[in-house]
């Protein structure tokens, strides 16, 4: 399937906050594996991000050796075109969407379970409801 760096980039983090969640041994394992097969990319995306921080960011003058940008910093527009364009490459990955055993409202095995929205919009092309 055919992805963006930026659906690659959320999709890494919503996982990251989905693993902290109590779920059934096999919809545990497929979201380890599918974390697995993103992982490669996303340590690329990361990579370029953190060098597009240092190429239009500034020295923190109260953190030795530290690049910081900020929203309003001389170069943060120069720096969200560069982003933009590193977000919307593609990358094929081939994987199958994981079965979240969830039973509407929100429950996963008779447990609660509760999920902010941008984690369900991250995941939204890597999960379906059973």
């Amino acid at each position: 399937m055919k992805l963006t760096n930026g659906e690659i980039y959320g999709a890494v983090n919503a996982l990251g906050q989905l693993a902290d969640k109590e779920l059934p041994v096999k919809v545990s394992y497929w979201l380890a594996r599918l974390a697995n097969k993103l992982d490669g990319a996303f340590k690329s995306i990361d990579k370029v991000r953190n060098a597009l921080v240092t190429k239009h960011g500034a020295p923190n003058p109260e953190n030795r050796g530290a690049i910081e940008l900020k929203p309003g910093d001389e170069n943060w527009e120069k720096f969200l075109v560069d982003y933009n364009e590193l977000m919307i490459q593609e990358e094929d990955v081939d994987f199958e969407p994981v079965k979240l055993p969830i039973k509407l409202p929100q429950e996963v095995d008779g447990k609660s379970l509760s999920l902010k929205f941008n984690v369900l919009i991250a995941l939204e092309n890597f999960v379906e409801v059973e």
